[in-house]
């Protein structure tokens, strides 16, 4: 593979992380596919669910409006077949071969030389299939244009799955949205300024007066926040101070509800008349009182009639106030409920593109045994592994972890193990497998993402271990004959950190029966309850 198709392969996981729609992002990947393989026209097929048939849901060059959306029968055609066998296939005589499908010719007026075809599957799940018509300068495809063409259906299957999983949870995230705006509307129930607003004109309107305002306390300023008003005089802005709201504070603090006729006139509100700067000299205040805690003030002033307050209007006041404070306990429930569902949500969807990245694990290689266990925390992370199959002799595996949390965590996770993947195709030494994957993933990290990695490559012929470390946490090479543990090691920061980063390589040689235990420091978090130290030797002992 040359070192401009590398970086073709970075270009497209670069792509994966962006915030292409999908069928922008499908374009761009059949674009470089075409460009790579030097053909006519390259198609995405993709698997309908419901009856398993394919249909062109992405077509590049040739007559790609006369066939898209076009369907293709279950097991019909050459990309029916890989389909459902799951076998990538290079087929240079089509027109003489008894599995193609000419209908799809037909339609596009169109000649096929040659195809070549692959299968897009994540973890075991069909995704579709891509392929590509027509060399160019060419008579025929190669083994190394399948070896493309597989390592693209790869980033393609994560691609559509990554992005119907974020459109799924887009979609699910803005129905919420619209339902949660309307059913706080309605119910004039959140505690935000804007909802307020909504509701301080019409109870304004309902009492018959001039100006109203919600005020909330803040505990840590000891102010008070204007959550809503209506016609307040200009000079008085958000928060309040003790001094600049002194009638608010006076109710905050007793808990009574204040009906003043004349403040003017009322000796004991003499100290508070001079701030007055009222109309008329009559008001009520009101607190909100939530869970036997007062959270804030109602204050209404200047009856449109120019007439005091009395004890009817203080009566409804005080139902109003109830309703704020209901509206405001509403508020309350519907926001965590919001985001303990917007946090579900975002677990769901990370977590299942973490399932659908790692693969399954044989129980055994060359006699070796082999077990590998994922369980994601409350919080989904980048966590994974990996298993690189070379030749009977040797084989590598792979344990990483992605700094961050959440979707992005996972997105990123694809486009490392992509990078990792492809260069284990290259050179499978672990020194040089770290630094060239480093400098593809630095350049494709966003908001400062790396990931710590630990590869070992093992020699099941001469029974050695040669492993490098990008900044992971020491693993465990347990001796059969002694029990030992040997913590495993080597120089080397985390990918993605910086793009000229070295790394060593090791090796040891291990016996019949040792045992090699790779893991995530959430293992020991989890085994030591935060302590490492203790979580590494309950390992040890587990093991």
């Amino acid at each position: 593979m040359l070192h401009n198709d590398i970086e073709k392969f970075s270009a497209i996981n670069k792509r994966i992380n962006s915030n292409l729609k999908l069928s922008d992002l499908l374009m761009v990947i059949l674009d470089i596919t075409k460009d790579m393989l030097q053909t006519e026209g390259c198609s995405i097929l993709l698997t309908d669910p419901a009856t398993e048939d394919l249909y062109f849901y992405i077509v590049r060059g040739g007559s790609d409006s006369l066939i898209k959306g076009e369907i293709v029968p279950k097991g019909k055609g050459i990309a029916g077949h890989v389909a459902l066998t799951n076998t990538p296939t290079i087929v240079n005589d089509p027109q003489n071969d008894e599995r193609f499908y000419k209908e799809i010719d037909n339609k596009a007026h169109f000649h096929t030389r040659n195809i070549i075809c692959a299968p897009m599957v994540l973890v075991d799940r069909l995704v579709g299939v891509i392929e590509a018509v027509n060399t160019i300068g060419r008579d025929s495809f190669t083994n190394e244009d399948l070896k493309v063409l597989m390592y693209i259906a790869d980033s393609a299957a994560i691609a559509i799955t990554h992005r119907q999983l974020y459109q799924d949870l887009s979609t699910r995230l803005k129905e919420l949205e619209i339902m949660y705006e309307i059913s706080q509307a309605i119910a004039h129930s959140s505690p935000s300024e804007n909802i307020f607003s909504k509701i301080i004109q019409p109870l304004a309107s309902s009492v018959g007066v001039k100006r109203a305002s919600i005020l909330l306390y803040n505990t840590t300023t000891d102010k008070f926040s204007i959550a809503s008003s209506y016609n307040l005089p200009e000079a008085i802005n958000s928060p309040l101070s003790r001094d600049q709201a002194p009638i608010a504070y006076h109710v905050f603090t007793s808990g009574d509800p204040l009906l003043v006729n004349n403040i003017i006139a009322d000796p004991s509100l003499a100290s508070f008349a001079k701030i007055h700067e009222y109309i008329t000299p009559s008001f009520i205040s009101i607190p909100l009182r939530y869970k036997n805690t007062i959270i804030g003030v109602l204050n209404l002033a200047d009856k449109l009639d120019k007439t005091s307050f009395d004890a009817y209007d203080l009566r409804v006041a005080t139902t109003i106030a109830n309703q704020i404070v209901e509206a405001y306990q509403n508020s309350l429930y519907l926001q965590q409920t919001e985001e303990q569902r917007r946090l579900a949500q975002e677990i769901d969807i990370a977590s299942e593109i973490q399932k659908r990245i790692l693969p399954k694990i044989p129980q055994s290689i060359n006699n070796h045994r082999l077990a590998a266990f994922n369980k994601s925390a409350k919080e989904v992370g980048g966590d994974f592994y990996d298993l690189f199959q070379f030749d009977n002799d040797k084989f590598g595996l792979l344990i990483a972890d992605i700094s961050g949390k959440g979707i992005p965590a996972a997105l990123f996770m694809g486009s490392a193990r992509n990078v990792l993947r492809a260069e284990s195709r290259i050179n499978n030494q672990p020194g040089q497998l770290l630094t060239h994957a480093n400098k593809y993933i630095y350049e494709d990290s966003e908001y400062g993402m790396f990931v710590t990695v630990f590869y070992m490559l093992i020699d099941s012929h001469n029974k050695l271990l040669t492993f490098g470390s990008a900044g992971h946490n020491n693993q465990l090479l347990i001796r059969s004959k002694t029990l030992d543990p040997i913590r495993l090691n080597a120089k080397g920061i985390a990918l993605g950190i910086t793009d000229n980063a070295k790394y060593e390589e090791k090796a040891l040689f291990f016996e019949d029966g040792d045992l090699v235990v790779l893991f995530t420091d959430g293992v020991l978090d989890l085994l030591g309850n935060g302590n490492m130290d203790a979580g590494e030797k309950k390992l040890i002992e587990i093991a």
